[in-house]
């Protein structure tokens, strides 16, 4: 069970919420953008979500945890044959940004950063223009994570 700090509210100081990132392979400076959506982690710190990547591999579930300001979390894409990937990282101070190390078992490796869009409970932040999706992609989005919500 992961327990979450006394100062840990929903918002800021959790994952829950928007998140635009990137990733990159330690064999390869090239970052890769993405979208996360998480809901806001339970009293044991359980959080849920999706990931969209750019490029060939898309969408992906995840499942985690956070514990004060540590997070990890599983990412497991949609797309048939895909390995799962495990991340962990650190949520910052202020809760606008974390960042961290993923895996996918014993092969790839690599970083990754994150940068909050919008906090759980400002769902309609999530329709902000700072991305690339477009309006009806995004509001299918927002609904997906209020029904997992």
């Amino acid at each position: 069970m992961i327990e979450r700090s006394l100062g840990q509210e929903q918002g800021q100081g959790t994952v829950g919420g928007g998140w635009l990132g990137t990733y990159a392979y330690a064999v390869n400076a090239r970052r890769v953008r993405f979208e996360a959506t998480f809901t806001e982690p339970d009293a044991e710190g359980r959080f849920a979500g999706t990931i969209l990547d750019d490029g060939s591999m898309n969408e992906a579930d995840v499942s985690g945890g956070q514990g004060g300001r540590g997070v990890r979390f599983s990412k497991t894409y949609k797309k048939k044959g895909l390995t799962p990937v495990s991340y962990e990282g650190t949520l910052s101070d202020d809760g606008r940004t974390m960042g961290g190390t993923w895996r996918i078992a014993n092969s790839a490796h690599g970083d990754w950063d994150a940068r909050r869009l919008w906090s759980a409970g400002e769902s309609s932040a999530a329709l902000s223009e700072t991305d690339d999706l477009d309006r009806a992609q995004k509001e299918d989005h927002v609904r997906e994570v209020v029904r997992l919500g």
